[in-house]
């Protein structure tokens, strides 16, 4: 960080959370939280996580599908 360069969290409300994935700033409104708990074989190897993502992260991981009424809104070519 620079002289020029303010805190990390400049421009954040303190309900804004962080994306897991890209850092950004994220409403809580609009936060997806996305939760994994490993199966009984693999319960000594990993721990059951939920982390918070923006739409875009989850859409970009392929776990977030347009709806029905989204889908018909798109003019096709």
């Amino acid at each position: 960080m620079n002289s020029r360069d303010g805190p990390a969290d400049a421009g954040r409300t303190p309900r804004d959370l962080v994306c897991g994935r890209c850092g950004d700033s994220v409403p809580a409104a609009r936060v997806i939280h996305l939760s994994s708990e490993p199966c009984p074989e693999l319960t000594g190897h990993y721990e059951s996580v939920t982390k918070s993502f923006c739409s875009d992260c989850v859409a970009a991981v392929g776990m977030l599908e347009f709806t029905a009424a989204a889908r018909s809104r798109v003019e096709s070519e």
